[in-house]
């Protein structure tokens, strides 16, 4: 750490032993009734003494600290090198003076006489700077802590972050080359469209990995990749609908949030019934605000599969860790629909995050 009587700290620093000076030689003037040169040069002599040495000693408080000797240790070390660094400087100064009482008994008699309040003084003024010291640098490593707590914050969200996107597609992928497999059996040529579209999804995912938020319009162009391979496996039984008000296109969505809603729509929709699922989007919209809703109906008498919940989860977690909020994502199941709703928030402070 810089020293940190610099700028207005030091001209404040300065100001403060001024006046000290300038107390000093009006109380050997006009009380003690010494001549105004050697009131002068004895306030000069000891506070610039005092002032050059308070200065200095910044650089013992950096080498006895609390940290490397506790504070016990640390109040004592410092009281014996402060009373043993203000009795030698009170020595110094009192032998420079020493040469203007050479003729003067009185002068003589006063140095001798001011000795002990010269060390008290001296030890109030050099306590009462290492005192100031310690609460700089207490102040400033606190301040550093805090820095590195909020950068360390920010490595972990974005390591929870990161572990959970990578999270979204496993399942999928392995689905998707299942029937890849299949398809190169039956449809060779719905198999080489399944593996140009799966591709193009990948591409697109790993290209957007490094940004966290993309706009609605990415978002959904993308989810019309992942929904088109989906076609491909179950054909007429995935009907699309949407609603979509492109005034929302240019607002800020999480990377691919919506692909673990259609992942879940499709697996409780068209795996529990025989009959074809629809699957429905609508967005809204307001200033600071996107809403984004996914439905799709499901047979409320079959038996329903039993999962971990681990998209819907990911999904409840990206968006509390992004906007701090964890009220974002509302389920609602009624007889034969299942919806998702989400609230994006739109504020700046989001955004610029």
């Amino acid at each position: 750490m810089q020293h940190p009587l610099t700028g207005k700290a030091l001209l404040f620093y300065l100001l403060a032993w001024a006046a000290i000076i300038a107390a000093h030689a009006n109380i050997l003037f006009y009380q003690f009734g010494f001549d105004f040169i050697y009131s002068a040069t004895d306030s000069l002599v000891y506070n610039i003494s005092f002032l050059g040495f308070g200065l200095l000693y910044w650089y013992v408080v950096q080498y006895i600290t609390p940290d490397s000797q506790g504070i016990t240790a640390t109040v004592l070390n410092q009281g014996l090198a402060v009373v043993i660094g203000v009795s030698f400087l009170t020595y110094l100064c009192n032998s420079f003076l020493a040469s203007f009482g050479v003729d003067n008994p009185e002068i003589s008699s006063f140095l001798s006489m001011s000795i002990p309040w010269r060390i008290f003084l001296g030890t109030f003024f050099l306590g009462m700077i290492v005192l100031v010291y310690y609460l700089l640098q207490y102040t400033a490593n606190l301040k550093q802590k805090e820095k590195e707590e909020v950068e360390l914050q920010h490595l972990l969200k974005n390591a929870e972050l990161e572990t959970l996107k990578f999270q979204l597609n496993p399942h999928f992928i392995f689905n998707s080359l299942n029937s890849i497999s299949s398809l190169t059996l039956t449809n060779p040529e719905k198999a080489h469209e399944m593996v140009v579209k799966l591709s193009e999804f990948l591409r697109g995912s790993l290209g957007q990995k490094e940004a966290e938020l993309h706009s609605l319009k990415d978002e959904l162009a993308q989810m019309n990749r992942y929904l088109e391979i989906e076609r491909i496996r179950f054909g007429d039984r995935l009907v699309l609908e949407e609603d979509i008000n492109e005034g929302c296109y240019d607002r800020l969505v999480p990377n691919l949030i919506l692909q673990p809603l259609y992942e879940n729509a499709i697996k409780y929709g068209i795996y529990e019934q025989l009959e074809s699922v629809k699957i429905f989007t609508r967005t809204h919209c307001t200033e600071d605000n996107l809403t984004i809703l996914i439905s799709n109906n499901y047979d409320s008498e079959s038996t329903p599969q039993k999962g971990k919940g681990i998209g819907l989860k990911n999904v409840r977690n990206r968006l509390e860790l992004i906007y701090g909020k964890s009220d974002l994502v509302t389920i609602k199941r009624e007889r034969d629909n299942f919806s998702i709703e989400l609230q994006i928030p739109q504020t700046t402070k989001n955004n610029d995050d």
